[in-house]
């Protein structure tokens, strides 16, 4: 053979080496980049609280129906993010700002450096997370939902779906990077919700008005026949001393105005950004909140009310404020177009947008700075609960085109 021959055969053999050798690293790190890719996948699931370690623990949310008053409050321990509960689970679709899980439930995951409410609720017990958990065994035995028979599934089991609200709206103030600003909660009762807020938001000076805690006595002498439920909580007394609780009809626009002066308005408090409405779940009470605190909030901040559901108590909300506020949030004043009369004309110069879920609505402030109304101003209309009132929500008002 050929010494030039034999120089052809050995680079041909160097190169088949070569190649084999190199083929063998691509496939390694190949497979080595799906499997973290997959990890990372899972680590943004949601916590599997169908397969958690559930503690189920007194009800102390307080709904409207025996059947509700004995239902059992869900709390959930050891849950984390990336723990071995995520391995079994598959994402199914993804789109917008969140993603579907195999349960075919909807989460919006935080974003960087925000913290997790969905988690946080889990951890505090607070009814505002626990519907997804429940409703798989709801829907395999109806019998077993706080609402059995409802034509939309998820109204079914016990608890709300507010995390994926709270978690776009509320996120950015539950970084700990965020200014300092306070936060109100109206509707403390046994104080899950307070806790999973104060978790949630580590740089708001987080108030909350409760009834419960007032003189125990009847009501009719301005008292409270009921039994203290924030005491229940294990720092009530803490939330006392520190002034954050407040204890008072959250309905009465003198009582709010008194703690607005006296606790909030501080020479050296944050700025108000944000308040929630989850106190007696009464239209009138809901409408209220609105006109009283909706002025005071800062601008871009919100303010938001839960528990919108079809129910007596709360029908006259739903289906008579909601509606003059969504006309007036459209609002322009043309003289060219049929009059249109403004519904809330204290609100209306304050509102940049209204988002609503299922059973919870947010309205969000313009840049307009905050006003300090006076107590009639602040006091709510004869039409806020009866949109006839109104002359441009009437039938035959506006001229139509078909």
């Amino acid at each position: 053979m050929s010494s030039q021959r034999l120089t052809h055969i050995l680079l041909l053999l160097n190169v088949t080496v070569v190649s084999i050798s190199l083929w063998s690293f691509l496939y390694a790190a190949g497979g080595s980049l799906t499997q973290n890719k997959v990890q990372e996948e899972l680590s943004f699931a949601p916590p599997d609280t169908t397969t958690s370690n559930l503690e189920p623990v007194e009800d102390d949310m307080s709904p409207h129906s025996a059947a509700e008053n004995s239902a059992l409050e869900v709390k959930v321990q050891g849950v984390a993010s990336g723990s071995s509960n995520n391995a079994s689970r598959t994402k199914l679709t993804s789109g917008g700002v969140g993603s579907t899980d195999s349960n075919g439930f909807y989460f919006v995951q935080p974003k960087e450096g925000e913290r997790n409410f969905y988690q946080i609720g889990l951890g505090t017990g607070t009814d505002k997370v626990t519907a997804p958990g429940r409703l798989p065994e709801c829907l395999k035995d109806d019998s077993s939902c706080t609402r059995p028979g409802c034509v939309r599934p998820e109204c079914r089991p016990w608890g709300h779906h507010y995390d994926t609200i709270y978690q776009q709206r509320l996120g950015p103030y539950s970084r700990y990077d965020t200014d300092p600003f306070q936060f109100l909660e109206i509707g403390f009762f046994n104080g899950a919700g307070y806790d999973t807020y104060r978790e949630f938001l580590p740089n708001g000076e987080c108030h909350s008005i409760e009834i419960a805690c007032i003189e125990q006595g009847p009501r009719e002498e301005g008292k409270w026949p009921w039994g203290n439920f924030a005491e229940k909580n294990k720092r009530y007394q803490q939330y006392l001393d520190e002034d954050r609780l407040h204890c008072g009809d959250a309905s009465d626009v003198e009582y709010l105005d008194k703690t607005w002066r006296n606790s909030m308005k501080r020479p050296d408090a944050p700025p108000l950004k944000i308040v929630v409405d989850d106190g007696a779940h009464l239209s009138p009470h809901m409408a209220q909140s609105v006109f009283f605190w909706f002025p005071r909030i800062e601008p871009r901040g919100i303010l938001i009310v839960e528990d919108i559901q079809p129910i007596q108590e709360v029908n006259a909300f739903r289906t008579q404020f909601l509606p003059q506020l969504m006309k007036d949030l459209h609002y322009c004043g043309d003289p060219k177009q049929s009059p249109d009369d403004l519904c809330f004309p204290t609100l209306f110069p304050l509102l940049a947008s209204i988002h609503c879920e299922m059973h919870i609505c947010i309205f969000e402030r313009n840049d307009t700075p905050s006003k300090e109304l006076s107590l009639a101003e602040s006091t709510m209309p004869p039409n806020a609960l009866d949109m006839s009132k109104c002359k441009s929500m009437l039938s035959g008002h506006w001229k139509t085109t078909k």
